[in-house]
């Protein structure tokens, strides 16, 4: 690739990255539920962790790479969830990084015996850095590549930040909301108000419907299901939506989504709200889930991005027979 095309993709990217200041994306959003929704936190049947790892656009050079790591534990006594997400993200020739360390916490109460309702509240810190010594300025091609006459190559920046969710279930149905950034960090590397970090909202459900159900069989039981399932976000002038499509047999899942709004917003003349078509696949064991999901690009882009590759993995650490005494579980994906 020529010096002047990995100039333009480092604007394009550090403008994507850096200007309009959004956020990490997920395919496999139920399998990063502390970065969904802090309501989340705890509410699977004992102490889980979670590893996620997206690689989006590889067709583009040095686009988005993309990791997360969660761990969360419900303590039964105090209706409590507590738990941890760590993630990382890095765009560019620049290697722009964003990391988050967040602590978060979930209150759980039953509504009678077939709902649950929790809300969570999710503080901590991220940390913005790029390295201006791997980039290519102007200056540098009109004195033959030289190196960039920058004081300090390395710029960084620490901010504080502040998310809320709140979730409701049954055993086949839920329904979750949660905000982030509450506080609009300043992420800027220059001191630019631009480099604000907008508010970021959700809006996630589905339902659960397994086939030939037994009488007085346990939802946990079931071998066969089928899940739909919708994910709203927007922050600043940007939204999307997502909807999908599950169907799970024993141990195997294979889904299929749909992202963007056709017909109801463009961004700019000429360019609908179409994004991508993703195949999700997984295996799930009692204590164990792995998923893999690929992105096939449908939008202007689809010629030069190669979609996007995501994989996922859960490991619960308390045995299966343990669910009893928990309750109502949430019926949602967790691949």
């Amino acid at each position: 690739m020529s010096k002047a095309i990995k100039i333009l993709s480092f604007i394009l990217i550090f403008y994507m990255s850096n200007v309009n200041a959004q956020d990490m994306h997920f395919t496999q959003f139920y399998s990063s539920p502390l970065y969904l929704n802090p309501a989340f936190t705890g509410a699977d049947v004992c102490g889980r962790v979670s590893l996620t790892y997206r690689n989006q656009w590889p067709g583009v050079s040095k686009t988005y790479r993309s990791y997360l790591f969660s761990a969360d534990h419900f303590i039964q006594k105090y209706k409590l969830g507590v738990g941890l997400l760590l993630g990382n993200d890095i765009a560019g020739t620049g290697e722009l990084k964003t990391t988050i360390i967040n602590p978060s916490i979930a209150y759980q109460v039953k509504l009678g015996r077939k709902a649950v309702v929790r809300a969570g509240f999710q503080p901590g810190i991220g940390l913005v850095s790029i390295d201006y010594n791997k980039l290519i300025f102007g200056d540098q091609i009109a004195r033959g590549g030289n190196v960039p006459t920058i004081e300090n190559p390395t710029q960084t920046k620490l901010f504080f930040d502040v998310g809320v969710g709140a979730l409701i279930y049954s055993e086949k149905y839920w329904l979750g909301t949660s905000v982030f950034h509450l506080n609009t960090p300043d992420q800027s590397l220059t001191g630019n108000e631009e480099g604000r970090l907008p508010v970021k909202y959700t809006i996630h459900g589905g339902a659960k419907f397994p086939f030939n159900k037994k009488e007085g069989e346990a939802e946990e039981t079931k071998k066969e299901t089928m899940t739909a399932v919708f994910h709203y976000r927007g922050q600043s002038e940007f939204d999307q939506f997502d909807l999908g499509l599950y169907y799970t047999r024993y141990v195997f899942n294979l889904g299929l989504w749909y992202r963007g709004i056709p017909g109801f917003k463009a961004y700019k003349k000429g360019y609908s709200n179409n994004d991508a078509l993703a195949i999700v696949t997984g295996l799930k064991t009692k204590r164990m889930n792995i998923g893999y999901s690929y992105d096939i690009t449908i939008s202007k882009l689809a010629l030069l991005t190669n979609g996007a590759h995501e994989i996922t993995i859960a490991y619960q650490l308390c045995k299966p027979n343990k669910k009893k005494k928990y309750g109502l579980l949430i019926p949602c994906p967790k691949f």
